[in-house]
This record gives C-alpha cells, sequence and structure tokens, in this order.
C-alpha cells in the first residue's frame, strides 16, 4: 500500500482537488479530469481510489489527536504560552476557540467522502470487461472507507449530515442517527461480501494497507459495540449481534491474523536495545526484536513513509528539548497529549504494556522537565514516540532513513490489531458464554505479562473495558470505550477533582467537570452552522 501513497501527491495535483469555498460540502470541486469523462479504465478508477486512502493521514485537530486528548488517559497539554486549543477537547469548554475542529469536520471528513462516493459512482461508468470482481473489490474499498469516515464523524459529532452522491453540494440537514448507523451497516455488509478475504500470510507484501473483509468484520463490530451502548440499545440498525459475533469468529478461525508473542515489539522504539536493555522499568524478554509494521497482528494500519509521515510525532512529543540529542532515544515535539498518572496507574506490576506504553520520564533518566509545559505530569506516549538516528542521536529516525527532517516519521498509525478482535469478542458473549470470553481476555493478558500466573480466574465486562485501557493506551480508542459505558459512567470516569500538573513547572490543579449536557459530543465548527442557514444545528450544551 505505501505504492499508492507514493503515487497520491501527483494524482491529486493532476485532478486539482484543493479547497475553495468556506462550505464544507464544496470544499472539493470536481473538475474535467473527476468527470464522467474522465473515468473510462480500472486504472483511472484506480488513480480516484488512491485519492480515498491519501486522505486518511491525519494532521493537527486529526480524530486520533482530539480523541486522545478527550479521553482520561491525557491532558491537552502544549505550550505554557499556546492558545487553549487541545483543552478544548480536553475539558469541553468554549476558551473562545469556535472553530477548532474545522480541520476534522471541514477539510477532512467531507473531502474524504466525496472521494469515496466519486470511486462509487465511476465504477459503473468503466469498461471492466470480464473483470466484475475488480470492479467489486475497488467499490468495497471505497464503501468501506466511506463507512470508517462515517462512523468516526458520527461518533464525534453525533448529529451530521448524510451525503450519498459526489454531486450534493447543498446542505440538506442533519440526519436522525439510525440513519446514518443504517447506511454504515449497509457498507460494511457490501464490504465484507466482496473485499478480500486472503489470510494475512498470503497476502503480497504491496499490498498490506488496503482494507480487507477482516477490518470490515473487525469494524463492524466496533460500530456495533458503539451504538448499542452510546445509545442504550439491543441491536443496531441493519446489523445484528448475531452477525457481528460471527463475523468475529471469522477472524480469529480464518483470518491468519493472531497476537505477537511480545506487546513491546508492536512498537519502534524496541530497535533501540540500547536503550530498553538498560532501563529498570522494562519487563519482558530479553530477546526483544522489533516485529516491523508487516506483522500478522495488525488489522490494518494507515501506511506511512517518509514523504507521508505520522505527524503526531511532532505535535505529541515531549517538547523543551535544549539540545538535539538530549532526550535520546527519542526527540522532541510539541508537548501534547501528556499522559495522565491516572493512566499510568492502571497497570499492575509485571505487565508490560506500561513501559511499552508510557515513558517514565524521571525513571527513564530522560531530561524533559516541563520547562516550557503545560500540563506537564512527568509521564508522555511512547508507542508513537519518534526516536533519534541510532548513529547521531542528534538527528531523527527519519533522517537516517533519508528524510529531510527529524519529524518525519515514517511509523505507521494503527487503526486495528487483533488484540482488538479478541476483546471485542469477549464482550459480545461473555454473558452468554463466559468461558470463551475469559479464554479471549487471557490471551491477552498472558501475552501482556508473558506469562499466565496473571490470567483472570472469571471475567465480566467491565473487566474487558478495563483491559481495552490497558492494552490501547493512546490509541484514540478509550474515549468512545468511555462514552459507550452511557453518559453518566462517562462523567464519573472523565471528571478529574483537583490533579497537580505543573503550568511552566508551576504546581497547578487541573480539573475537568465534564458537561454530561454536551452527550460527549464535540462542537460543529461555528462557521458552519451559522453559513447553512438553519439547516446545521449546533449540538447540545455549546
Amino acid at each position: 500500500m505505501k505504492h499508492i501513497l507514493k503515487l497520491a501527491a501527483v494524482i491529486l495535483v493532476s485532478i486539482n482537488l484543493s479547497s475553495c469555498s468556506d462550505d464544507f460540502l464544496k470544499s472539493e470541486p470536481m473538475t474535467q479530469l473527476t468527470s464522467a469523462n474522465f473515468y473510462k479504465t480500472p486504472e483511472d478508477l484506480y488513480m480516484a481510489l488512491v485519492g480515498c486512502y491519501q486522505q486518511l493521514r491525519g494532521g493537527y485537530g486529526d480524530f486520533f489527536q482530539i480523541l486522545n486528548i478527550a479521553a482520561d488517559d491525557c491532558y491537552g497539554g502544549g505550550g505554557y504560552t499556546d492558545a487553549y486549543g487541545n483543552q478544548i477537547w480536553d475539558e469541553f469548554t468554549h476558551y473562545n476557540d469556535l472553530e477548532i475542529n474545522r480541520y476534522s469536520w471541514s477539510s477532512k471528513v467531507w473531502r474524504a467522502i466525496r472521494r469515496c462516493n466519486v470511486v462509487i459512482e465511476q465504477a459503473e461508468n468503466i469498461d471492466w470487461g470480464t473483470n466484475a470482481k475488480l470492479k467489486n473489490q475497488y467499490v468495497a474499498e471505497a464503501r468501506m472507507l466511506r463507512a470508517y469516515w462515517y462512523f468516526i464523524t458520527q461518533a464525534c459529532f453525533g448529529h451530521i449530515p448524510l451525503v450519498t452522491t459526489s454531486e450534493q453540494l447543498e446542505i440538506e440537514g442533519q440526519t436522525d442517527p439510525d440513519d446514518v448507523y443504517a447506511y454504515i451497516a449497509e457498507d460494511l455488509k457490501f464490504a465484507v461480501e466482496n473485499l478480500p478475504a486472503n489470510r494475512f500470510q498470503d497476502i503480497s507484501k504491496g499490498e498490506i494497507g488496503r482494507v480487507t473483509k477482516w477490518f470490515a468484520q473487525g469494524f463492524a463490530a466496533r460500530v456495533y459495540l458503539f451504538y448499542t451502548g452510546y445509545y442504550g440499545k439491543s441491536e443496531m440498525p441493519g446489523m445484528t449481534k448475531a452477525q457481528v459475533t460471527g463475523y468475529l469468529n471469522d477472524i480469529i478461525t480464518s483470518s491468519g491474523h493472531t497476537l505477537l508473542p511480545s506487546f513491546s515489539s508492536l512498537w519502534p522504539w524496541s530497535m533501540r536495545k540500547d536503550y530498553w536493555s538498560k532501563q529498570s522499568l522494562y519487563v519482558g524478554t530479553t530477546n526483544l526484536v522489533y516485529a516491523g509494521e508487516y506483522n500478522p497482528e495488525i488489522i490494518f494500519a494507515i501506511k506511512l513513509h517518509t514523504g507521508f509521515s505520522f505527524s503526531h510525532s511532532q505535535y505529541m512529543g515531549m517538547r523543551g528539548e535544549k539540545k538535539a540529542g538530549d532526550y535520546d532515544p527519542f526527540t522532541s515535539g510539541w508537548g501534547m497529549a501528556t499522559i495522565t498518572p491516572k493512566a499510568y496507574n492502571w497497570f499492575e506490576e509485571g505487565d508490560t504494556r506500561r513501559f511499552a506504553s508510557i515513558v517514565n520520564l524521571a525513571a527513564e533518566g530522560i531530561p524533559c522537565d516541563g520547562t516550557d509545559q503545560r500540563e506537564f505530569t512527568g509521564y508522555v506516549h511512547k508507542k508513537y514516540q519518534n526516536l533519534t538516528s541510532p548513529i547521531d542521536r542528534t538527528k531523527g529516525y527519519p533522517q537516517y532513513l533519508g528524510a529531510s527532517n527529524k519529524n518525519a516519521n515514517p511509523q505507521d498509525q494503527y487503526i486495528m490489531r487483533y488484540s482488538d478482535i479478541l476483546l471485542m469478542a469477549a464482550e459480545l458473549v461473555v454473558d452468554t458464554n463466559p468461558a470463551q470470553a475469559l479464554n479471549y481476555v487471557n490471551q491477552v493478558r498472558n501475552r501482556a505479562f508473558e506469562n499466565t500466573s496473571h490470567a483472570l480466574k472469571s471475567v465480566t465486562k467491565q473487566d474487558i473495558l478495563d483491559e481495552r485501557a490497558r492494552e490501547f493506551v493512546f490509541e484514540a480508542l478509550r474515549y468512545h470505550d468511555v462514552l459507550r459505558q452511557g453518559l453518566t459512567k462517562a462523567k464519573q470516569i472523565l471528571d478529574v477533582h483537583g490533579e497537580i500538573v505543573l503550568n511552566g513547572k508551576n504546581p497547578t490543579t487541573k480539573t475537568i467537570d465534564w458537561p454530561i449536557e454536551k452527550e460527549g459530543l464535540f462542537m460543529i465548527p461555528y462557521s458552519d452552522v451559522s453559513l447553512s442557514n438553519g439547516k446545521l444545528l449546533q449540538n447540545p450544551g455549546w
């Protein structure tokens, strides 16, 4: 899939997909090269499909950033004198920035959905010859990506338009959530039926990074669990519990995906033996080897390279490095999304995931002290922390690979891992087959401790949710896992009562009175609401 992303820049320039309007539905006009006159061959449509995948790459205000900050494993962070942008996501307050979500809402979502709609529509204009299977695959990929965007947008904003064609340029109003979820369900079912079902071991390296049947099945379960939890329903429009349970069983028995033996090997820091082997906090195998980005645990990841980097490593890297190399084996960044002490304390002794997921700055001897930091806690994320070069500690690992700057981090962004499949499957059967649920949870726990001495004897739904919190720290899953426990429970979890943080090295109390009346939904950008002539209504409480 990396070859697809490399093509994206050239393709997108050629088809002129640039923003030229304040109306988010008109932000990506279709030029002559995106008309029915252009799409004549499967190769033409492949170019458009590349554009759909390209839109997955994130930037400031991306869902990965805002969902991590909104959850209870991160605070907003950032620079001590920065504007209070991150704190809007963290505390659900205004702070006078009414446009904070424009990147995700306007520049990202509707452009991505339009690109998917173009592929789906124009597939009908292509001469496929005898290759109808390829047509169905391309359409299924576009529909899977469209379902991805619709779900994450619906879950974050709650009341959204349903834009079903690329020709729709006017807002027609917000759609009932049940209708949005029914639409998502239809896309997912089509994707399950038409995407490749090759076992992981049989997928060529060049094809890894494209959505598969296994990702569609796993994503269906993610959508189902959120809908039924958040809305308090027993079933989801267009999709049943039996269906999604069957989907997960199919992944477990047929996909070839599996857990890696070591959780730590998932993350690039594991390649730096000169770092972890000297740390007293490290627990786990003495033969730790980085598994790389092509491994059987990854159900789906946004594939990146030094040309299209994971920019969040810069946004959320350690702040205030006095000189290059001080934070070795990590490099510096802007200090957003500081890890909460609460999240650090979720882990039992011996759980390899704590060291693998979180940098304990003082204990690891890294001289990041919060001099220029807001909401400094002494803890930062580790999974996506950018590394230094193994041969020149003053440079970043991307530069070692040939990038022009240290923040061009080529690390893939994981969207779904096999451990998620096991824990979702456990949650779905915990009431009807508790023994099977216990087996799935203990597979995750045994891997986390690299032994069986911490295996549970019985398991509840709350145990599973707690296990998810530890397994997916800083992977942007926690916030929606919290919301689907109900708003009253969410407030109990997300409220913060006078925790001590450092702002510019000055002790300050951090308090969050999470506003339950906002229903966990983010604010729709003010300008889009005001320019919609009453067709867009702001979310409650904002």
